[in-house]
């Protein structure tokens, strides 16, 4: 006998289907036409009160060339953060493989350490001969990601795709992506390898823009009111005091993420590591540490930090027009491009010293389950 319940019947429909996805387009619609909303009423508000001021005077041009072109390149930038996206392993079909037409033995439902990231991890060693090198392809994929002295591959699940280091998979946009910086609410998509440097340029731009915006506006009040044209039936334009004050509110706030993202290129982090190494101390990462001579613990060092020179150069570009130009540094053409964020060079000595402590863990894991095999023998 069937029997009809009309609240999962309405849950399970069309009517909330369509509710869900109108939901979910407007999340991610909102932010960005809010954001481009803000720049182009800046842009159209100062450039109109600069000709009310000065007309189609010299001042008045140098302003606008100035002021105009700061706001193209944040208008550029922040559209090629959306269109370039963060890259994902899925862009490869190399790593596209599924383990379930292969004689992988291990199956995608196995889990890592961190649960949500839906992979699995496994050694290179525990690979049949003839899968070795094709699950996982270890002729163009390097792992530095130890798990019992070997390195590990992991595999997830959810987007059937082999991760390479510092990849992670977005619960929000539910995909894996390249060196995963985070879920940006204002442009509604990940940061990661492919356009982490429009993003980290389009704070910069957008806090010399507010500058600007935030400079000129001040100006033309104090002129507003040195001049005493409040006397003269003048009245005080709402746009100018909306202008200083936002961009004021912009200065701050955008210019102290483009100082945190510019330091967290310059020691090459990404925003999950930098959280993750934050909280590590209390977890047990025993592999992660080591004591100096006064018996003090302390970390190991971050494994992609190069130099400051160096890490920089690997975002943002070698030269100081590609620090300044939104222009692209990355070859993701080719699976063995040394640009393209499947693999990264490491801190050889860092990397030896996990190598290091992660056999001497695992020498003391096996010392004590021989000891515990003892005791419960006797």
């Amino acid at each position: 006998m069937l029997i009809t319940q009309p609240s999962i019947m309405w849950i399970h429909g069309g009517i909330f289907s369509r509710v869900s996805d109108a939901c979910y387009w407007f999340l991610v619609l909102f932010p960005r036409f809010f954001a481009l909303g803000m720049l182009l009423w800046a842009e159209y508000a100062l450039v109109s009160e600069l000709y009310r001021h000065f007309g189609a005077t010299a001042p008045f041009f140098v302003l606008l060339l100035v002021i105009s072109g700061l706001f193209l390149l944040c208008l550029y930038t922040y559209i090629m953060v959306i269109y370039v996206g963060a890259g994902s392993p899925q862009d490869y079909p190399e790593l596209r493989k599924s383990v379930r037409n292969s004689e992988n033995p291990y199956s995608d439902n196995m889990e890592t350490d961190a649960n949500a990231e839906n992979g699995a991890e496994m050694g290179s060693d525990s690979l049949p001969l003839n899968n070795r090198l094709q699950y996982p392809p270890q002729e163009f994929l390097t792992s530095h990601t130890l798990r019992n002295n070997e390195p590990a591959y992991r595999w997830c699940s959810s987007c059937e795709v082999w991760k390479p280091d510092r990849c992670h998979h977005c619960s929000t946009c539910r995909k894996c992506y390249l060196r995963m910086d985070h879920h940006c609410p204002w442009f509604s998509c990940c940061i990661g390898y492919n356009n982490h440097k429009y993003f980290v340029q389009v704070l910069l731009y957008i806090t010399a823009f507010s500058t600007a915006v935030c400079a000129v506006s001040t100006w033309l009040l104090y002129l507003f009111f040195a001049n005493e044209q409040y006397l003269q039936n003048t009245y005080l334009s709402l746009n100018l005091v909306f202008l200083f004050v936002i961009s004021l509110a912009f200065v701050c706030a955008v210019g102290c993420f483009a100082g945190f993202s510019v330091y967290m290129v310059l020691k090459n982090y990404t925003t999950i590591e930098f959280q993750d190494e934050k909280w590590s101390h209390l977890s047990d990462r025993t592999a992660e540490y080591e004591y100096d001579e006064n018996g003090k613990k302390r970390p190991l060092g971050h494994l992609y930090d190069l130099g400051m020179a160096r890490n920089w150069q690997a975002i943002m570009g070698r030269t100081w027009l590609e620090w300044i130009l939104p222009i692209s540094v990355i070859d993701t053409s080719s699976v063995f491009s040394k640009t393209n964020g499947l693999n990264f060079e490491v801190h050889e000595q860092v990397f030896q010293k996990y190598c290091y402590n992660a056999q001497l863990q695992e020498q003391l894991n096996a010392q004590l389950a021989e000891y515990r095999d003892r005791i419960k023998g006797k």
